[in-house]
């Protein structure tokens, strides 16, 4: 199905060389993380952007505003969007098994989360080990996905005052969303768990591996296991 200009709300001024395309909310695409994505695809095949990122509900464009002007990439970016025609791909669901060691010794917020959310230990294991997650977007590092959503009794607020340096594969939780922090460092969400898996391989054409279009399915595993855990 062709994207209706009806649908597209705006191309806006993001910053001094990035463009932002937002749908308007009564647009079926709206909310599609799948459509942004495809559409993303879409755009980067042309060689007038120098990057295209996707988010959950926009696509930034960046442009070199030496060669182009602000007015000729809204122009080129309409004139691709016209051309593409989106089709909703029954593809055969690629659902990675990630493996967490949920613990205290880890999970550096699961006692003050069991408090606020009033859920035990294990309530709070299974609520989040029993959910196949999709990946909604890639950022806000390299590697870090958004994966949604999730249930609604673990929906808890960013932290006031982010964490400096978090080891790597921590397993974090913030409003509707969960992720895994690849090489650790800065992160605001709280954090429940690590993984022992390595989700950054350097030998590999695409090196991370979590990538869009997957599903995302967590494995609770014991501190033998953790320790022991060789991928």
């Amino acid at each position: 199905m062709k994207l209706k200009s009806v649908d597209l709300s705006s191309i806006s001024e993001f910053s001094e060389n990035i463009l932002l395309i937002r749908l308007n909310q009564e647009s079926p695409y709206s909310n599609n993380s799948s459509f942004f994505l495809a559409l993303s695809a879409f755009l980067r095949e042309e060689s007038h952007w120098i990057e295209v990122v996707a988010a959950e509900e926009s696509i930034a464009v960046k442009y070199n505003d030496i060669k182009i002007s602000t007015s000729k990439a809204k122009d080129l970016i309409l004139s691709t969007i016209k051309g593409f025609n989106y089709k909703e791909e029954s593809k055969t669901e690629i659902l990675l098994h990630v493996p967490v060691y949920y613990s205290d010794e880890f999970g550096l917020d699961i006692e003050k989360i069991t408090k606020t959310q009033s859920v035990t230990y294990e309530e709070l294991i299974n609520l989040h080990s029993n959910i196949k997650y999709e990946v909604k977007m890639i950022g806000f590092n390299p590697g870090f996905a958004y994966l949604g959503d999730l249930h609604e009794k673990l929906r808890i607020p960013r932290l006031s005052k982010p964490r400096i340096n978090l080891l790597p594969g921590s397993v974090g939780i913030a409003e509707n969303r969960t992720g895994i922090y690849p090489f650790g460092g800065p992160g605001g969400w709280s954090i429940i768990g690590r993984t022992p898996m390595k989700l950054f391989d350097n030998n590999n054409k695409n090196p991370f591996v979590i990538n869009p279009g997957m599903r995302v399915k967590f494995d609770p595993i014991n501190k033998k296991e953790f320790e022991s855990f060789n991928y």
